[in-house]
């Protein structure tokens, strides 16, 4: 029996298989690979590139060893300070923002209100003018920018603060 030439050659690299070979190898080492991008503030950035001078390490190395071992115990000490600082502070800005945000839903209740009154005040408003004129007191008739507001204006107003879910 004779075996089959074609099952048992091995190919040899030729040129234009030689880039997929290597194309595949770098997308395997990118696989293995993580890039992280992290945003942080120039103060910590300074701290941390005085730290790693300290030690002798670039900054790639540096940052390197500190996510695979950690900082050391003292440095943990400090961290848990800054943790619990930044909680602080977290529980701080959370009550000042409840606050703006009760008083933003209030005042848009009110603009809410007067919106759904609009009509009705805005017709009072020239009813009263015209009786002042009927009084001959055309003098006194003070000029308003909502004399000439129309129909298409007074939706705009329902439109933003009445139709509308800000909550």
């Amino acid at each position: 029996m004779r075996a089959n030439k074609k099952l048992f050659r091995k190919d040899k690299p030729s040129q234009s298989r030689r880039p997929d070979l290597v194309t595949a190898l770098e997308a395997i080492t990118a696989r293995e690979k993580v890039h992280l991008e992290i945003a942080i503030s120039y103060e910590i950035a300074e701290k941390l590139d005085h730290f790693l001078k300290e030690r002798g390490l670039t900054e790639r190395e540096g940052i390197l060893i500190l996510i695979e071992h950690g900082l050391p115990e003292e440095s943990e000490e400090e961290l848990a300070k800054l943790e619990s600082e930044m909680r602080s502070q977290i529980s701080d800005l959370s009550g000042k923002y409840a606050t703006k945000r009760f008083l933003a839903h209030e005042h848009f209740i009110e603009n809410k209100e007067i919106t759904l009154r609009l009509r009705f005040l805005l017709s009072e408003n020239r009813f009263l003018k015209e009786r002042m004129k009927k009084e001959g007191l055309q003098t006194h008739v003070p000029k308003d920018e909502w004399d000439n507001w129309d129909e298409p204006i007074i939706r705009g107003y329902y439109q933003r603060y009445v139709f509308t879910s800000r909550l």
